[in-house]
């Protein structure tokens, strides 16, 4: 006699599935940019950045003290408007794998307690700033020549002091870890630049702040290396069109070759 047998171990699903409710958009959502921006920057212009990469000392007495005292390989310190971030790289050092053929990058990614505007931050890590750790690794390492490390791993710790759109703080982020790496000497196919945008009616928005970025319908974040002409990684949250995309992509890329530039600049202006 046959009996019921519920596979325990498996997550059983509806039985019937929704479509998700979408805000409203084109003609039918305002536009919160119809009368420009409130820094009055172009729809399509970065936030204003600045580099600095070494160990960052107040005065000439005390750089020696903190370079001794810094096991760091290459540091990094970016700002872009409000955004401010610092990063620190280890290695290439020991890995956790004594049989690797190619070596690993693994970051991690924290906000201060007191980054966030809108929320006070735990000094626990939370699991958005682990889910953002894995896409700093997945956007980042294919720029990296890992087969050049074998059985060594190199460690990116990413520390945000201030943010202003979380799309965006991500892709300064990415910024300043390219930024770390040069300064460490790793060896590297190209320098990842990224960059994101937001879409507010029919238009997209470059570099979006917090207040823009929650008015707007969708992000999207690229990280490129314009070297190669190779997107590292593009991630997008709500709903656009096939052609929405399209236009976002050519964009986008065009504003990670102008940060690719700036990056590739004070990188040559320092080693003057």
């Amino acid at each position: 006699m046959a009996t019921n047998i519920i596979d325990r171990r498996r997550i059983n699903g509806p039985q019937r599935s929704v479509e998700p409710l979408y805000a409203q958009s084109g003609a039918a959502a305002a536009d919160p940019f119809a009368r420009g921006r409130a820094d009055e920057r172009a729809l399509d212009q970065v936030r204003p950045i600045f580099i600095k990469t070494g160990p960052l000392a107040a005065q000439p007495a005390e750089h020696e003290a903190l370079s001794s005292a810094s096991a760091a390989s290459g540091t990094a310190f970016y700002e872009q408007g409000k955004i401010r971030i610092s990063c620190a790289v280890y290695g290439p050092r020991q890995g956790r794998r004594s049989n690797a053929r190619a070596g690993s990058f693994d970051c991690d990614f924290r906000y201060a307690p007191f980054a966030c505007s809108w929320k006070r931050r735990s000094h626990v890590r939370g699991a958005d700033e682990k889910e953002i750790s894995l896409i700093l690794e997945h956007a980042v390492a294919p720029a990296i020549r890992l087969e050049a490390y074998p059985k060594a791993c190199i460690d990116a710790f990413v520390t945000v002091i201030e943010s202003d759109g979380k799309a965006a703080t991500i892709a300064a982020a990415i910024n300043c870890i390219s930024a770390a790496l040069a300064d460490a000497g790793i060896e590297m196919y190209d320098s990842v630049a990224a960059c994101s945008m937001g879409l507010a009616g029919a238009r997209w928005v470059a570099d979006c702040a917090q207040p823009e970025e929650d008015a707007a319908l969708c992000s999207m974040l690229i990280a490129y290396m314009p070297g190669a002409d190779e997107i590292t990684y593009i991630l997008q949250h709500g709903k656009t069109t096939p052609e929405q995309t399209d236009q976002a992509v050519q964009t986008c890329t065009d504003m990670c070759a102008r940060v690719y530039a700036v990056i590739c600049r004070y990188l040559q202006s320092s080693l003057e």
